[in-house]
């Protein structure tokens, strides 16, 4: 996510609802009845796959989510923004119970994946919390259940299915009709409106890239693009293939209110329309198909692990696919968002603790992950070398694509690959105040 001014976090309450199913009875060929336990919550089960059938038309849904088979007989969802129509599962009702926002439920234990079918409704949301009326949904950190039933968390990730109907006539919908790799939930999006696509070609892999854009914008989308394939090609050569499918690119979308930047919806990221033209955050985008989304956080307090490393790699792709002149502004572009950054500093770039603290209330979203995190990597490249660092950044995103990691095990896979301790070089720029001397 390319850094910008919005979110503020607020939590829509629910109140306390009890639905129970009935168990169901003895069919005709003598197997025993469908008997779903009593709900219990259960964030930890695992949901494999989500499959969204999305009408915008009356902003109405149906997920199918298939559940891990587990020796819990709980499942909880987050669902703090729908309204629910109906809960059962393909043999029949389920037991279900609705507090605060989260959905839990009652699922056989052990045996086979389950499956649970959820009829809701949606709603508009006027901030950056799920979709909205200018034509895009946007649900990170933590706010995909106003959008669809979710494990909001980081760590957890799973693969989607995403069909649309129900759009206006002359509007194009970019989404994808699959995520293939284990995604985290604020991955999943789409875009609406009268989009134009501008092919950028494909690397040679095969991963066709694209960009799509509003009117207006066809000039900045040619000069923002122009290096987009190049990078996802340097991406891919360096770090490992893509995870997310057979096409990827970048999509225009309306914030409004000043609202710069992007964020990692992969297969399409999605780019503020100011920002169509600006390379390093198009570039900045793709590289979280590797970092971020490729590779999840274990953790919010990790958060430097997605956004440091992909600042880092922006300016490595802009050196390597655009030049050293084009690396060298980047990184200057960087020098004053650093200065800024530790002007203005409330939160370490990496605190140390682990699901204590909030993304958003607690200060971690800010900067600092951003550019300590990029001049961080830029000081350990000259201790192991440019080349060695690229190198061992690809064999940890190969080992841990489609898992959550935190940053302490990409330090420990550095130090296993390289034979350097990076260990008090991130000391004294992720976890002390100030720029080392």
């Amino acid at each position: 996510m390319a850094q910008r001014t919005l979110l503020a976090p607020s939590l829509a309450a629910l109140g306390l609802v009890l639905v129970a199913g009935c168990p169901g009875l003895a069919d005709d060929s003598g197997e025993a009845p469908w008997e779903p336990p009593a709900a219990s919550e259960d964030w930890e089960r695992d949901l494999l796959h989500t499959d969204l059938a999305v009408d915008l038309s009356d902003l109405t849904g149906v997920a199918t989510l298939t559940v891990a088979a587990a020796e819990s007989t709980g499942l909880s969802v987050d669902v703090q923004g729908l309204e629910l129509l109906d809960v059962y599962a393909p043999q029949g009702e389920l037991r279900w119970e609705l507090s605060e926002g989260r959905l839990d439920l009652g699922l056989p234990a052990g045996g086979d994946d389950a499956q649970v079918i959820v009829e809701y409704g949606f709603q508009a949301q006027e901030t950056f919390e799920g979709w909205m009326d200018s034509g895009s949904t946007l649900t990170w950190p933590y706010y995909c259940g106003n959008l669809f039933p979710c494990h909001p968390h980081p760590t957890q990730g799973g693969t989607f299915a995403l069909q649309l109907e129900g759009l206006a006539d002359g509007e194009t919908a970019v989404f994808p009709e699959t995520i293939p790799g284990d995604a985290p939930s604020y991955q999943l999006a789409w875009a609406v409106g009268e989009y134009t696509l501008l092919d950028l070609g494909s690397t040679s892999s095969g991963l066709a890239v694209q960009a799509w854009y509003r009117a207006g914008h066809e000039s900045s989308t040619i000069t923002g693009t122009e290096h987009l394939t190049a990078a996802y090609q340097w991406f891919e050569e360096t770090l490992g293939p893509y995870p997310f499918g057979e096409v990827t690119g970048s999509v225009d979308v309306s914030w409004g209110g000043g609202a710069y930047g992007g964020m990692e919806h992969h297969p399409f990221s999605h780019i503020a329309g100011p920002a169509m033209g600006d390379r390093i955050t198009h570039i900045h985008e793709a590289a979280h198909g590797w970092y971020g989304d490729g590779v999840r956080l274990r953790c919010w307090e990790d958060f430097v692990l997605s956004e440091g490393t992909v600042t880092y790699l922006a300016a490595r792709a802009i050196e390597e696919v655009v030049g050293a002149e084009a690396a060298a502004e980047a990184w200057s572009e960087y020098q004053g968002y650093l200065d800024y950054a530790v002007a203005n500093a409330e939160q370490l770039a990496w605190p140390d603790s682990c699901d204590e603290l909030d993304i958003l209330d607690d200060g971690i979203f800010s900067l600092l992950p951003y550019y300590k995190g990029a001049f961080f990597y830029r000081a350990l490249a000259e201790q192991v070398g440019v080349d060695a660092l690229d190198a061992a950044l690809g064999s940890f995103f190969q080992a841990w694509v489609g898992q959550a990691a935190g940053m302490q095990d990409l330090l420990d896979h550095i130090e296993s690959e390289t034979g350097y301790d990076p260990g008090p070089l991130a000391e004294a720029w992720l976890r002390s105040e100030g720029i080392p001397g």
